[in-house]
């Protein structure tokens, strides 16, 4: 479990700050809440509702926890991949730093090291200006590259550059693009363990050093590719696919834009490297598996909506990989089901519109469709799955994001073994935000029957078309 910036003991207010304190994911800790009684505290309710914990509590519960399921011969809570092979936030710099406007760190240490500090400031002021001048002066490169610097750790980006820093907070590399990128994003403002980060520091081939990967969020979008770089910040490759899909009588051309990248480990402990690409106006966008070590394409499916979620795990006693995000031929959340290697071709559609006719052959052995509820609706957006796992081996557990002002407002469904829906769920914070567009005038109907019947229909591609999978009751 990390370490929390703030004093014990105290109160932690609201889930961000709840999972910062436990080193996870907003939506990792609601299913922790969810699943295995993680203590957190409500007040109020109906679009009110005050979310809060207390550290010593939750200390508590993560350590019963962890030793009871360590004990069962898991390896970490709910059977999930150490932070660093899953896209999981990986720590920090040091605690006794503080940080500015502009993103960058400065550090309040204690007296009787200061003087060996300055010393050791003005040796890496004056390698980093060196370094610095060079890079400035010969396009995008590594400007400053220690050899003695520890594992890549955290990050910063400003300027046209990208920062790497250990653990300690020890400068590792720093990379001139050569072109804008947004500035003040940083591993301490960013905490997202679902892909979409836009610098994720991994071990991506099992060799015990992190590498380091970054979307390029360039305003020029031919330069919005993947960059890895290795560990002392040399770069490994520059990926960025390239050609035409047809979807329909429509034609999709090149720019692709990095829009997430992934790092799986499969039950075997084999690892994997995904990477999401988008079209830089419309629907399409192709998940590729690259080599870690050339990032060669290894497999590749193109999809008629975006992809936000890659998750290796077992079902059915087989190791299958998830791929889920929205579907705009239905205008709804969509997780598709592959074995690890055949992870290729296209997802069907019912609309001419929605299919690739130049993909390479293949498809995905299951395609489950979930519906919109009002609350994406009524704000123009769709349904996009957030998370898929698997419970008890043989039960997939699904949680789509109904949009609104809220990414939490979510529902559930659960799917049996043969596929089959076993229950629908529609979330407290789901009829908390449907409350409040309630009061806004924005929903015409109370929460009620309209929302449960909206949860239906669940759809099944039986490999020629989608059926229409029988209703269940609704929990609330």
């Amino acid at each position: 479990m990390s370490t929390s910036p703030w004093p014990e003991p105290g109160r932690l207010n609201g889930w961000k700050e709840i999972a910062l304190h436990l080193g996870k994911g907003t939506r990792t800790v609601q299913r922790w809440e969810k699943l295995y009684g993680l203590p957190v505290h409500r007040i109020g309710r109906e679009g009110g509702e005050i979310v809060f914990a207390f550290r010593d509590e939750i200390d508590r519960w993560m350590t019963a926890t962890e030793g009871r399921f360590r004990g069962n011969g898991a390896d970490t809570l709910d059977g999930e991949a150490p932070a660093s092979s899953v896209g999981e936030p990986v720590p920090n710099p040091p605690e006794g730093e503080a940080t500015s406007g502009d993103g960058s760190r400065h550090a309040d240490r204690d007296h009787g090291g200061r003087r060996a500090l300055v010393i050791g400031a003005f040796a890496v002021v004056g390698l980093v200006a060196l370094g610095w001048v060079f890079a400035r002066f010969s396009g995008s490169r590594t400007a400053y590259r220690p050899s003695a610097a520890g594992q890549p750790a955290a990050w910063r980006m400003a300027n046209e550059s990208l920062t790497v820093f250990d653990a300690s907070g020890a400068l590792v590399f720093e990379h001139r693009f050569g072109f804008a990128v947004p500035s003040g994003t940083s591993s301490d403002t960013v905490h997202l363990g679902d892909g979409s980060a836009p610098v994720l520091i991994s071990d991506i081939d099992g060799d015990g050093r992190n590498e380091v990967l970054v979307k390029a969020n360039a305003t020029e979008r031919a330069n919005r590719r993947l960059y890895c770089f290795e560990a002392d910040g040399r770069t490994r490759f520059v990926h960025q696919p390239t050609g035409t899909r047809r979807f329909g009588d429509d034609e999709y051309a090149d720019p692709w834009l990095a829009h997430r990248t992934f790092v799986t480990r499969g039950p075997d402990g084999s690892r994997r490297l995904w990477a999401v690409f988008t079209h830089n106006l419309w629907f399409p966008s192709v998940l590729q598996e690259l080599d870690p070590h050339a990032g060669a394409v290894r497999q590749e499916y193109w999809s008629n909506g975006f992809i936000d979620l890659v998750a290796e795990t077992a079902w059915n006693g087989r190791p299958v990989v998830f791929v889920g995000g929205t579907n705009n031929d239905f205008r709804g959340a969509s997780l598709a089901v592959f074995p690890p290697d055949r992870v290729s071709g296209s997802n069907p559609a019912a609309r001419p519109a929605y299919a690739c006719r130049n993909c390479s052959p293949g498809g995905p052995e299951a395609l489950f469709l979930f519906p919109s509820l009002c609350t994406a609706r009524r704000a123009g957006l769709q349904a996009g799955l957030l998370e898929a796992w698997v419970e008890r081996g043989n039960r997939i557990r699904i949680s789509v994001t109904q949009g609104g002002t809220s990414s939490h407002a979510s529902t559930y469904y659960t799917l049996g073994p043969d596929g089959e829906l076993l229950d629908a769920e529609i979330s407290r914070e789901f009829q908390a935000e449907h409350a409040l567009l309630e009061r806004q005038g924005v929903l015409d109907h109370r929460f009620g029957p309209t929302d449960d019947r909206d949860m239906f229909p669940v759809r099944r591609w039986d490999g020629r078309r989608f059926v229409e999978l029988p209703g269940v009751a609704v929990d609330h």
